[in-house]
């Protein structure tokens, strides 16, 4: 039972971390699309046609866009999430340290199950992430070869797309032009 505690205390914390990540990250990247959809608004007035006839569509769709995806962000509620995974992985850790400190009784059990539906659960890849980057700290558990692999490879393709994400309008630009 510790080590059930344990470890998804630890696997939440990741979850936490990965909720906060994405929080920030969204928030960054309406930003830099609206001020990149301010600055194209400005830059038609002056200059119609810049990338081509269809510019004012650009800007139109470009706006679109940015709607749907502020709306879609925001019925995420990553920062929200965040702290709900903060608050339960603290009761985690308090329920680590009674057994801890007494010894495992029925009660346990019970609040380890009640503070398991409190919350989403934290995904799988919030668990390997976990064993793969402590893995030297782990008396059990201790994640596989394919485990290093897949998030390693989790890691890569998540910034390659989070690089992506932010130079996609520049991109496209030296594309239209």
């Amino acid at each position: 039972m510790l080590d059930k505690v344990w470890f998804t205390y630890k696997a939440r914390i990741q979850a936490q971390q990965r909720l906060e990540w994405m929080d920030s990250h969204s928030q960054f990247l309406l930003v830099w699309y609206a001020i990149l959809g301010a600055v194209l608004a400005v830059v038609a007035i002056r200059y119609p046609t810049l990338f081509g006839k269809d510019t004012d569509i650009l800007g139109a769709v470009l706006s679109i866009a940015l709607l749907g995806v502020s709306l879609s962000i925001a019925n995420r509620d990553f920062r929200g999430r965040a702290m709900n995974m903060r608050k339960n992985y603290l009761a985690l850790q308090h329920l680590y340290n009674e057994i801890s400190s007494r010894g495992e009784v029925k009660e346990d059990i019970i609040r380890y199950n009640e503070l398991l539906n409190e919350v989403e659960n934290h995904n799988e890849m919030d668990d390997k992430k976990f064993r793969v980057r402590n893995s030297s700290q782990l008396k059990s558990r201790n994640p596989e070869w394919v485990e290093y692999v897949q998030v390693y490879s989790f890691l890569v393709v998540k910034y390659i797309v989070l690089i992506f994400s932010y130079l996609a309008p520049i991109i496209v630009a030296g594309c239209l032009l």
